[in-house]
């Protein structure tokens, strides 16, 4: 009787040992957490990186949130980067797979992940980029393996040298009158610098003419064109008081893709008004002849240009009497007037454009 009740003392004793380690099991291993409650920690603990280096804290943008958490889902589909705004976005993704069991987010996880994107060289500099502003973070658990994603309100372009564009932001800039932003283009000789393959380029072009309006107070966007065929090609933004949404394109002199034609002398500059539409041609008009800034009037603009051609070729013909080249040489110059002595040949048609203010 004493021996059964020690056994039974025994087999209690072992119970208990092993309920309290299923217990404390938990807390040795880390309390499992979601996908956004680590997506929540990795905004916290960037932040806090960032601050400690002084740097400033990132805002949350639900928006990029949602970008990086359909990539991440996608398993880092490059399909996904091409067809959203991601392509024109600087991000971090990564993923970690799991050999042994199903993945397992704990309260550990999101700081294991920070840790590692700092060590990343190219992962940290991206984590610490100092113009960004805002962020969004993204995590999937797929099989065995978890897909991880931060993308940042940065432009993800490089310059002429390779070097990655950095974009100045006037926290005070505002936006300009039409007249407002003519007297500056004027005074800027942006367009008067020459494009240099594989130096200074487009991009370099955009990013100097947003740069150098945004210290001027004026607001200023760069924007990603791409085209149908050929490479994408960059511009800038103005969202007028008066005239609404402008664009301009002030790449300058050796820029193959630009052609002008009927003139090489080109007087007041290089900077053109450009006209855009997805699926359309991207259209361009001398910065002093532009007065409205839909696509229609390019339209229109370049109706005017076959006219006046038109009538420049039958008077040239020979088959007008004296009297009839009197009258067709009036039109000629009246519309010579209005269109100036050159105009500019469109470039690709555009399939898709991003404005990155």
């Amino acid at each position: 009787m004493k021996r059964d009740n020690r056994l039974l003392a025994s087999l209690l004793s072992s119970l208990l040992v092993l309920i309290l380690l299923l217990m404390l099991l938990p807390s040795c291993v880390g309390s499992s957490l979601t996908a956004a409650e680590v997506e929540d920690e990795i905004f916290r603990l960037v932040n806090e990186t960032r601050q400690g280096l002084g740097f400033s804290a990132l805002l949350r943008d639900s928006n990029l949130d949602a970008l990086a958490g359909q990539y991440s889902a996608s398993l880092l589909s490059d399909d996904v980067v091409q067809t959203t705004e991601l392509r024109y976005l600087l991000r971090n993704s990564w993923w970690v797979v799991y050999s042994k069991g199903s993945p397992r987010l704990t309260e550990d996880t999101a700081q294991g992940q920070v840790d590692y994107c700092f060590e990343n060289e190219k992962l940290r500099e991206a984590m610490l980029r100092s113009e960004a502003r805002a962020t969004g973070v993204g995590v999937a658990v797929v099989d065995k393996t978890v897909y991880y994603t931060q993308v940042f309100d940065v432009l993800n372009a490089a310059g002429g040298n390779g070097e990655p564009i950095r974009l100045y932001e006037n926290p005070r800039a505002t936006d300009p009158t039409w007249q407002q932003l003519q007297s500056f283009l004027i005074a800027d000789n942006t367009d008067k610098l020459t494009y240099v393959e594989g130096s200074f380029v487009c991009a370099d072009f955009a990013a100097t003419l947003q740069n150098r309006a945004e210290e001027m107070g004026i607001k200023a966007a760069y924007v990603s064109v791409d085209f149908a065929d050929g490479p994408a090609h960059a511009l800038n933004a103005f969202n007028t008081t008066d005239k609404g949404l402008v664009y301009i394109d002030c790449t300058g002199p050796g820029f193959l893709g630009t052609n002008i034609k009927n003139s090489s002398l080109i007087n007041e500059g290089y900077d053109k008004v450009v006209y855009m539409e997805a699926g359309e041609v991207y259209g361009l008009i001398p910065l002093g002849k532009a007065t409205s800034f839909n696509y229609e009037f390019y339209e229109q603009w370049m109706q005017l240009w076959d006219d006046y051609e038109d009538k420049v070729e039958l008077y040239n013909s020979g088959s007008l009497s004296y009297s009839e080249l009197a009258n067709l040489r009036k039109e000629i110059e009246e519309l010579r007037e209005v269109l100036g002595d050159y105009h500019w040949e469109p470039l690709g048609t555009v399939t898709s454009f991003h404005l990155h203010w």
